[in-house]
């Protein structure tokens, strides 16, 4: 995928966007067939589960970044001083960028295919990037089958891509940051209200500060019934019962900008919060009212989720920290050690033995409260191990 074959292909990509069904999330390619009697074809391109493209695009997910998000500008090859450009801002003169066509197409889809390896979601971009490059190669006469590209669509693709990707990197950061402060600084403090009413105060906080949000349109809970914002707090209180039972429902979703839209709508509908993981040091989602502290990614190097990792952990380094636990290790690590030297059968039942009589030591030591009985039960486990031994 994303080679110079695939913009000169027979097929047509019509378009490329985000799914969201059953806690699953995919991004689909969907092209027009080369015969029309036949189906138009989908493709999953990617998937994962909810919220975590979401997290991916924010750098939520990682704790560094191997390539910084600031290259997906690479990107727009017509350079335009203005963050925002429309249809009648380029000519045709504009898309000619080089004389080797299929070098440049091959170098700019080089680094589209580096830049979704670390952000998947920026597959969503290729319908745009895919009928811009068909454009080019039909200008420069490479392309002579049924779906040729004309400068109108491809300009019209221009401006979709500019747009897009400068209104995310002109606002990455405070979007960021309002998704932290709606969605987990209430976490954080262990503040248990729903997430609706979270981002309904923050949203009041903000306006009566005057400070100006990024995310305060895309609350579906201060909208009416004609997607306008509602003017009082009154309204608000009215219409919120019913706004949280209804489903969400999103126009295709084909653009980043449409993407934080409705994915910060999904997580405000249900009542989500982002926490830090206690272990790993990533974000991850969970309900308001969830105790949850790790994530159920894997450990790197590891066939364990970060909660089973960090219990053991935690077990560990108790283990470790108890008096009693290093005398049993002592024992344990002696006959282990017999057995590998061979002075001990290998069938032996003393390395069970010695757990037993720890496991039925430790309860006794767990419970007991001063320190003069705890080491008196640490000399009874001696003194039994050494009959084991014996």
């Amino acid at each position: 995928m994303f080679s110079y074959n695939d913009i000169i292909n027979s097929k047509l990509l019509q378009s490329s966007f985000y799914t969201l069904s059953q806690n699953k999330e995919g991004i689909y390619f969907e092209y027009l067939p080369t015969d029309f009697n036949e189906m138009i074809e989908q493709n999953m391109i990617y998937e994962s589960e909810e919220f975590s493209l979401l997290l991916n695009l924010f750098g939520l997910d990682i704790t560094s970044e191997k390539l910084p998000f600031s290259e997906i500008r690479k990107l727009l090859f017509i350079d335009k001083e203005e963050d925002e450009t429309g249809e009648l801002d380029l000519d045709e003169s504009d898309f000619d960028l080089t004389k080797d066509t299929k070098n440049f197409i091959s170098s700019y889809l080089k680094l589209f295919k580096d830049l979704t390896e670390v952000y998947p979601i920026l597959y969503i971009l290729f319908g745009n990037v895919w009928t811009i490059l068909r454009y080019l190669v039909c200008k420069e006469g490479l392309y002579d089958g049924k779906y040729k590209i004309d400068f109108d669509s491809a300009s019209n693709a221009y401006v979709n891509l500019y747009n897009d990707i400068r209104y995310i990197l002109t606002h990455r950061e405070q979007m960021k940051q309002e998704l932290l402060d709606i969605f987990n600084i209430s976490s954080e403090y262990k503040v248990k209200l729903p997430t609706s009413e979270i981002a309904l105060i923050y949203q009041a906080y903000n306006q009566n500060r005057g400070y100006d949000l990024i995310l305060n349109e895309l609350n579906p809970y201060i909208k009416d019934a004609e997607n306008q914002l509602l003017n009082s707090w009154e309204d608000i209180i009215k219409i919120l019962p019913s706004k949280l039972n209804e489903e969400l429902s999103f126009p295709t979703c084909d653009s980043l900008t449409k993407f934080v839209k409705q994915m910060v709508q999904v997580l405000i509908h249900k009542e989500q919060t982002l926490r830090k993981c206690k272990n790993c040091d990533r974000f991850f989602v969970a309900r308001y009212s969830s105790l949850a502290e790790y994530c159920t990614r894997k450990v790197t190097g590891t066939k364990q989720a970060c909660q089973e990792y960090a219990s053991k952990k935690i077990y560990k380094k108790k283990q470790a920290e108890n008096p009693l636990y290093q005398v049993f290790t002592t024992y344990y690590n002696r006959i282990y050690g017999r057995i590998r030297r061979g002075s001990l059968d290998k069938d032996t039942t003393l390395l069970d033995d010695i757990k037993l009589l720890h496991q039925e030591f430790s309860s006794k030591y767990d419970t007991s409260n001063d320190s003069e009985s705890k080491e008196k039960i640490i000399e009874s486990f001696i003194i039994e191990a050494d009959k084991l031994l014996s």
